[in-house]
């Protein structure tokens, strides 16, 4: 009689469907900012899912709801509102006993450890996945802000779409790191945005290279500074002598005048009582002695 009942619960037991299974699938999946990723999970041996429970929750914040299926139809109530109408399970692949995830628009707030549970009524599973949001971001773009207070060439570096925040740096043109400015970054739903500024100044090749780097990924853009360079002022050095020469022209003439008021008014004695520097003093005799050569020459004394 024991045996009839026992043989009457396994039937009962296989009429319902019911089946022990596990899950498998869990381990690490990578996404980028917007993307849609699949979150992996299935039966194991392959079964239909179609009238199990699914749940996916967010294990590290919580078992925060991220999906439920039950009664073969996906349940709105109680999930997470930043979930809601993001999330998916496929009917086909559940008749496959695939109850994998599909997340649309992936956020950089998705990344973190989730949790696909099956349950049956004599059976469950459980198996954990961690998302990691990893972005690769575009191309550095160097920008000229102008002249720094050294005379050099003030630089800035940016780049978008980065997760996690990447290191930049500035190289010379043999790939020397060069000291820059404080690294900026923020972030945006698109990922990290990250910039630097360097104030660089002529070199043998007057290029700079700026790299965006990211584990093995890295990007880099370079730019010759040479049409940017500050140019030479030469009105200081036109000017000066041009200064110079007038003054000493001026300072000529009004020896010149000085010295034919005091030969005409027979009063050269007063000339040596002026405070004249050497070359003056020279200009005045020089004066002086051509003057007397031309006054012998001058027909009218003769």
């Amino acid at each position: 009689m024991e045996c009839v009942w026992v043989m009457i619960l396994f039937l009962q037991w296989s009429l319902s469907g019911a089946q022990r299974f596990d899950l498998e699938g869990g381990g690490t999946v990578v996404a980028a900012p917007g993307s849609d990723v699949t979150l992996p999970c299935s039966l194991k041996p392959h079964m239909s899912a179609v009238n199990l429970e699914v749940k996916w929750t967010r294990q590290d914040l919580g078992d925060k709801l991220v999906h439920h299926y039950k009664n073969k139809q996906d349940q709105t109530d109680k999930l997470d509102p930043s979930y809601i109408n993001r999330t998916s399970l496929s009917i086909e692949k559940l008749q496959q006993g695939n109850t994998s995830l599909l997340l649309k628009k992936v956020q950089v707030s998705d990344g973190g450890q989730y949790r696909c549970r099956v349950d049956s009524d004599q059976w469950k599973d459980s198996v954990n996945v961690q998302l990691r949001i990893e972005a690769t971001g575009g191309t550095p773009n160097i920008t000229v802000l102008g002249t720094g207070v050294s005379g050099g060439v003030l630089l800035q570096c940016e780049s978008r779409g980065w997760w996690p925040v990447p290191d930049l740096q500035w190289l010379n043109s043999e790939g020397a790191e060069l000291p820059a400015g404080v690294k900026e970054s923020c972030e945006d739903d698109g990922g990290f945005y990250v910039r630097r500024s360097l104030t660089a100044h002529k070199s043998n090749t007057n290029t700079y290279i700026c790299r965006v780097k990211l584990g093995e990924v890295k990007k880099e853009e370079q730019i010759d500074i040479t049409d940017h360079l500050p140019k030479p002022d030469y009105t200081t050095a036109i000017t000066v002598p041009i200064t110079l020469i007038l003054l000493s022209a001026l300072v000529c003439v009004v020896v010149y005048f000085i010295w034919r008021e005091c030969v005409e008014r027979g009063d050269e004695d007063h000339l040596r009582g002026m405070n004249f520097t050497e070359a003056q003093w020279t200009l005045v005799e020089y004066t002086m002695l051509k003057s007397e050569k031309d006054q012998r020459q001058s027909p009218c004394l003769q």
